[in-house]
This record gives structure tokens, C-alpha cells and sequence, in this order.
């Protein structure tokens, strides 16, 4: 008996036992693998192919055929139940391969010598019946293997075991490592969002809902959001159908209101018209024009025989020529089911009469059928129309209602007069969206902000004034269509986004500022998909300042574009670098004052309590949305001689300021306590830094 158990420090294993084993074994270390083994002692012990074909001869061919397969079958399973592991990784060893293909290639050209046998059925499961295997090992094997078999299995199926255990064990080290490894990533992650370095990833998004997010965290009420969404999506389903109904006006100046006046004159604006109506014409829609000339507005109305020539005045009237003749419609009759009446009218309580006075239904709003209508030319009264005293138009109340839908507040109503519609873009990321009662001021694809705006007629064109509290905006319209600021140089967008929401279920926001630089707007179909960079600058650029300053003489925030002076601030962070931490600074607004940052809060008029720093006080007021907070703010501004935001090292290097004493303006947590540097700083004409580290930080206690 030649069997010994030398094969064995090759991790004996049955076969498809665990499916799990071929994937832990790709994880393991090569060096923890076996090394390609030498001929195993239990080759010698296995049977020919010839001898096998004589053992499990029969009387009957089909039975012979059926044993000869399933004693193949058997055999090659044995192979690969004592390679264990080796059946995976490395393999098998070129003698167990040699002798497991001829095993299957003997197996293989009897299943294929009858039609029938190709089936594993053919072999009468002789291939899995254990008392058919004692048979093969008594008829093919030494007398000893028969018990020494289910041994050496045993010890392959413990081998095994531990092979899985050394494995789970590996994988266990390697997902503490892993999930410690996470952790401390998504620490430096929020550590930077905190800092303000970066903002948090955002989940994918449709073109639609993202849409909905940048109107929504520019400031205009979700309900109009949704609203405008809505319609939106109703336009594209009208267009499918009726594309000439869903075509939509294309960018630039329109009317919105409705405006009364004598001899039952109304004009009634709405999205692709104006509904007019006079003496006794029905509402009747036509398509208008607006056109600059001298300084005023001209309506033209598409009415026949003749245009209505109106002129919009400064003070929200308009005006025109009269009399004059309108074609239009007026109400004949009523057309119901089979029945069709007259001349109709009806009372206060919605009934429906017939010229004889008989009533033909008992409230008209539920009233099956439609009214029928007469063309008529009429002449009316001279015109002289106002918004005093009009009621609620189409377009109001169809905006209301979508705003309903999905509640919360109606917001501001739609200034009536001339408003702007479309989108207008820059190459630089620019944009400008209008809606009736706001206008989206945007950078890029997701920085924007509204604000309301008016527009005016200046000469032969119109003006659109942005009220942007820190930096207005004139945008003049061109012959051309496109919007002209009238400048250059940066503008920085104080975009936000959605951080979650509060216990009264309303939006919560974060800081997302972005800088374009002004360009000219040229109509657009959609919003830049791209474009503007991240904000260099605490403050807005170019903001007037009434303070007078220690410094500089001037107001104005220094800018990299347009500088005060020539001297010049560089700060670096001396905190200690942690690998892949980002500074306790990163990101943060540095800002440098022309006075003490006490002084400002006094000069502001807010009382700090004795003990109190000011710098906790006023965050406290902030925090709390007093008065108080607003009044420092503009103190600050009014204060601010340059400002600039840290890279991610915490370094920056301020726009340049006349030679003189400033004061710093600058915040921070680090180990979580919060640091703040406010030092008087001389500076010199040229180059001055500073570094800033816990030595020369005032904690805020």
C-alpha cells in the first residue's frame, strides 16, 4: 500500500462543497497559497481507464455502458475531492490533470456512441450512489484505500475549515481597516464642507428636477416652483398634440396686469396675448407687440381693421387714440345637447333664461354645452386705462391656483405693467431668468438668487433693474434682443443649496458662492451647463462703504480687478498638517477692516454685556435673527477694505490697500473650540504676511 498523507499539505477539500471557497481563496496573499504540489502519492492508487472498462463490464451493453460512465464520472469527482484547494488555486498537478481528462474523455465518447446516452440518466445514477463508489473501490483499488478514503476526506473537510476561518479572519483585519479608513475620510469630507471648502455631494438629478432645486434655493416660493414646473410640463404634452398652441414667445419684454378703464374698455395680459374687450364685445385674444421709442413704451395690439396704438406711460397708465372701430364677437345664444337658444341671461344666483324670460337651467357654471358667438365691429370710447380698480386677470388666478395645489403662500403678486420673459445667457456662465415676479441671477448650473426687478423705457430701448441688495444691476436692452450690463469684471452669485429640512418643514440651505464674470446676454433655451468658478471673495465687489476708515480714505472693497493700493497681505495657516486633513482655515473669507471689530459693533449701536466677547454676542444675535445682527452687517461692510477666501491650505493673499493699520477679520474651530483673530496689522507698501496659528488666536468662550 503506497497511500501516504504527504498530499495532504495541500489542503485536501471536497469539491463544490463550499462555493464560497474559490472567493475567499482570490482574497488570501499569494504567499499564503500552496505552492504547486508534486505528483500526490494517491495518483499511484488510481485505476486505469482500461482497467475500469473490463471491471464494470455487464451482461446487458446498455448496463455496461451506464456503469462504465458513472465509474468515470466517480473517479474524476474523486480527483477533485482529494486535490481540495489545488482544485481552485494553483490546480491540479499536471499527473491529477492528465488522469481527471482521461477519466472524462472515456465518459465522454461512451455518452456519445448511443442517442440515449447522452443523457445523464443513461447512467442509472450510478455517477452519485455511494454503495456503486465501495463496489469501484473493491473492484479497482487496493484493498486498503476503501477505508482510508473517507479519512482523507475528513482531514480535507477540516483543512478546509480552516482555510475559511484564516480566511474570514483576513477579511475581518481588512474591513476594520477599510471602515476605519471611511471614517476618517468622511470626517475630512464634512470637515471641509464645514470649513466651506467644499459643499456636499449632490444625488443625481433629472434636467427637470434639477430645474426645480435651482429655483427653489434661489429664494422663490416652492409652490411657484413647482407651479412653473408644472406648466412647464403641461406645454410639453400641449406641444405633442398641438404644437402651434404650445409655441411660447420668445425671450424679451412683455405685458402682465389688467387694465380698465371707461366704455367697458379691459385689457387683460396673458402668456401669448392680450385679451381685449370694449362696449359689448366679448373677450376676444390677440397677439401684441412692445417697442421702444422716445423714452416711452408703445403697445401695439394686433386688432383689425386697424392696430391698437397704445403707449404704457411711467406711471402705470396706458393710453391710446379715440374713438375707434375693433372687430371682435359678441355672445348669441347657448347651444345645449339638442337644443339651441337665443339671446340668453343671467341672474345673481347663476340662472340661465331665454329671451322670453323662461328658465332653461338652473346654474349656468354646471350647465352642459357652450355659448355661441357672433363676429361684431363696434366703436369705442376714447381710451384711457389704469391697473386702479381692475380685477383679478386670467393670468393671476391661473397662477394662484397651481401655487394652491401645492400649498403654502401665494408669495407677491405680479407687478402689472412691462415685465420680461426667457432666459438670457453669457459664455461665461452668466445667466438671467425671468419670471413675473422675480428674475433668477445666475452662475452656472446651479449658483442663483432672486430678486425682484422693473423695467423701464430709456430712450429707444428698455432697461431691467435687478435690486441685488449688495450689487444692482442694470441690464439694457440691445436692438439685437440680448441684455447689455453695461461692465465687466466679476460678480460673484450668492447661490445656496438644500441641506434638509427644519421642524416646520421648510427648506434649510448652505452657502454655494460662484463668480461669472458681466458679458453680454444673449437669449437662450436653457440655463449654462457649465461655467463660473467658486467665489474669491467675502464680500461683493465694488459695494459702496460709508465709513471713512483708518486707512485707505476711500469706501470701496478692494478687488483683484480693481485694487486700492499697493500694499498687500499675504496669509498662511501655521497649524499643524495632518495627512489628508484639510487646515482648520481651508476655505474659510478672511477680511480685512479699516477698525477694530469691537469698534464696529459699538459704532453700530449694539451693547455688548460686560465679560461678553463680541464676537459671540453678535453670533448669538444672528443666530437668533435679531435686529441687532443686521446692524453689524452693514457695519462690517461698511468697514471692509478687502477680502478674499483661503485655498485649501489656508492660504490667501488680500487685494491690495493703501499702506496703513487694518484689522483682521477672521474665525475658525480647531479641536473643537472656536478661534478668532482680530490683531490690529501694519502693512507697508508692497508685499506684508502674516501667519496665523493657536498663538496668536483669541478663543471665543
Amino acid at each position: 500500500m503506497l497511500i501516504t498523507l504527504n498530499y495532504l499539505s495541500s489542503s485536501l477539500r471536497p469539491p463544490l462543497a463550499l462555493a464560497s471557497c474559490a472567493i475567499l481563496l482570490t482574497i488570501l496573499s499569494p504567499a499564503r497559497l500552496p505552492a504547486q504540489a508534486t505528483t500526490p502519492s494517491y495518483i499511484a492508487e488510481m485505476p486505469t481507464v482500461d482497467q475500469v472498462m473490463k471491471a464494470m463490464q455487464a451482461s446487458d451493453p446498455d448496463e455496461t455502458a451506464a456503469r462504465q460512465m458513472g465509474a468515470f464520472w466517480q473517479l474524476k469527482t474523486m480527483i477533485e475531492e482529494l486535490a481540495g484547494p489545488r482544485y481552485y488555486k494553483p490546480g491540479l498537478t499536471p499527473e491529477e490533470a492528465k488522469l481527471s481528462q482521461a477519466y472524462y474523455t472515456a465518459y465522454f465518447q461512451i455518452s456519445q456512441s448511443k442517442p440515449q446516452y447522452k443523457s445523464f440518466v443513461a447512467m442509472k445514477g450510478y455517477d452519485i450512489d455511494p454503495k456503486f463508489r465501495n463496489e469501484l473501490f473493491q473492484k479497482c483499488f487496493p484493498p486498503a484505500f476503501a477505508v482510508e478514503y473517507p479519512k482523507l476526506v475528513a482531514q480535507a473537510k477540516s483543512q478546509n475549515q480552516a482555510l475559511h476561518a484564516q480566511a474570514e479572519q483576513t477579511r475581518a483585519k481588512q474591513a476594520a481597516v477599510d471602515q476605519a479608513q471611511a471614517q476618517k475620510s468622511a470626517a475630512q469630507i464634512q470637515a471641509a464642507i464645514d470649513s466651506g471648502k467644499i459643499r456636499p455631494p449632490a444625488p443625481p438629478m433629472s434636467p427637470e428636477q434639477r430645474a426645480l432645486n435651482r429655483c427653489i434655493t434661489s429664494g422663490r416660493l416652492p409652490a411657484s416652483c413647482t407651479g412653473n414646473s408644472l406648466l412647464g410640463a403641461f406645454s410639453q404634452m400641449v406641444g405633442q398634440v398641438l404644437p402651434e398652441a404650445a409655441k411660447e414667445a420668445p425671450p424679451g419684454p412683455v405685458m402682465a396686469g389688467v387694465f380698465e378703464g371707461a366704455g367697458s374698455w379691459r385689457l387683460d395680459f396673458i402668456d401669448g396675448g392680450v385679451l381685449v374687450n370694449c362696449n359689448v364685445l366679448s373677450p376676444n385674444q390677440e397677439n401684441y407687440k412692445i417697442e421702444f421709442k422716445n423714452g416711452h413704451a408703445i403697445i401695439v395690439v394686433d386688432t383689425t381693421p386697424k392696430p391698437l396704438v397704445l403707449t404704457f406711460n411711467a406711471d402705470g397708465t396706458i393710453v391710446g387714440p379715440g374713438p375707434l372701430q375693433i372687430d371682435g364677437v359678441i355672445a348669441t345664444g347657448y347651444q345645449s345637447g339638442g337644443s339651441s337658444y337665443g339671446q340668453v341671461s343671467r341672474d345673481s344666483s347663476g340662472n340661465l333664461y331665454d329671451s322670453a324670460g323662461n328658465r332653461i337651467y338652473g346654474n349656468v357654471n354646471n350647465m352642459p354645452g357652450h355659448a355661441t358667438f357672433s363676429p361684431k365691429r363696434v366703436t369705442c370710447p376714447a381710451l384711457n386705462l389704469s391697473t386702479k380698480g381692475a380685477g383679478v386677470g386670467v393670468q393671476t388666478m391661473q397662477t394662484d391656483l397651481l401655487k394652491t395645489m401645492f400649498g403654502g403662500e401665494k408669495g407677491p403678486p405680479t407687478p402689472p405693467g412691462i415685465r420680461m420673459h426667457g432666459i438670457f445667457a453669457a459664455s461665461t456662465g452668466l445667466s438671467v431668468q425671468f419670471f413675473p415676479e422675480s428674475v433668477i441671477l445666475g452662475c452656472g448650473p446651479d449658483a442663483a438668487r432672486a430678486y425682484p426687478y422693473s423695467v423701464v423705457a430709456e430712450g429707444s430701448s428698455a432697461a431691467i433693474k435687478i435690486n441685488a441688495a449688495d450689487h444692482p444691476l442694470t441690464l439694457t436692452r440691445k436692438p439685437d434682443g440680448s441684455l447689455d450690463p453695461g461692465a465687466t469684471g466679476p460678480y460673484q452669485v450668492h447661490g445656496r443649496y438644500i441641506t434638509g429640512k427644519n421642524n416646520d418643514d421648510d427648506f434649510t440651505f448652505g452657502p454655494l458662492e460662484q463668480t461669472c464674470n458681466l458679458a453680454i446676454l444673449a437669449p437662450s433655451q436653457s440655463i449654462p451647463g457649465s461655467g463660473g468658478t467658486p467665489a474669491s471673495m467675502a464680500a461683493s465687489a465694488g459695494n459702496p462703504s460709508a465709513g471713512a476708515g483708518n486707512a485707505s480714505g476711500g469706501g470701496t472693497l478692494s478687488t483683484p480687478a480693481a485694487p486700492l493700493g499697493n500694499a498687500t497681505l499675504s496669509i498662511d495657516s501655521g497649524f499643524p498638517k495632518d495627512a489628508g486633513a484639510p487646515s482648520p482655515l481651508a476655505g474659510h473669507p478672511y477680511v480685512l477692516l479699516r477698525d477694530a471689530y469691537g469698534d464696529i459693533v459699538a459704532k453700530a449701536g449694539v451693547t455688548v454685556p460686560a465679560g461678553t466677547s463680541p464676537y459671540k454676542y453678535v453670533g448669538m444675535a444672528c443666530a437668533n435673527r435679531t435686529p441687532e445682527c443686521q446692524k453689524v452687517t452693514d457695519a462690517i461692510k461698511a468697514s471692509a477694505a478687502s477680502a478674499i477666501r483661503a485655498d485649501a491650505n489656508g492660504s490667501a493673499t488680500f487685494p491690495g490697500v493703501p499702506p496703513g493699520t487694518y484689522y483682521l477679520m477672521i474665525s475658525a474651530r480647531h479641536k473643537n473650540q472656536a478661534l478668532a483673530w482680530g490683531q490690529a496689522v501694519q502693512l507697508r507698501a508692497g508685499q506684508n504676511s502674516l501667519t496665523l496659528d493657536e498663538t496668536n488666536a483669541t478663543p471665543i468662550n
